[in-house]
């Protein structure tokens, strides 16, 4: 069987390089690690399951998929003047940590997730 080497950035390297030095393991494990890690966050994604996931802000934020919304009747697809309103605080927003909060609740709004 031929082995597969992903394609990865200087950085990337970097850090796998840090995780194998801090856990004392080899590369290969790093990145079997962090595979397993993403398969895992996809399977749960795509079986509909609720994932919660920490952004860079320290703001927790509920990921699921959108069939899995409708489904349960809990879709909050925003209306159009909401929207809109949710857009005019965009455009008015000056802190980038609060315009990136509302553009994912505008995002999330339109596609009722």
């Amino acid at each position: 069987m031929a082995r597969i080497q992903p394609v990865l950035t200087p950085n990337e390297l970097a850090l796998v390089d840090q995780m194998a030095e801090l856990t004392r393991s080899k590369r290969t494990e790093v990145i079997k690690s962090a595979l397993a890690v993403y398969h895992w966050f996809v399977r749960q994604a795509l079986t509909g399951s609720r994932v919660v996931a920490r952004k860079p802000t320290g703001e927790e934020v509920a990921l699921e998929t959108a069939e899995l919304a409708v489904l349960e009747g809990k879709g909050n697809r925003l209306s159009p003047e909401e929207l809109g309103l949710l857009a005019k605080r965009l455009a008015a927003a000056s802190n980038p940590v609060e315009a990136a909060r509302i553009k994912e609740r505008l995002t999330r709004g339109f596609y009722g997730i």
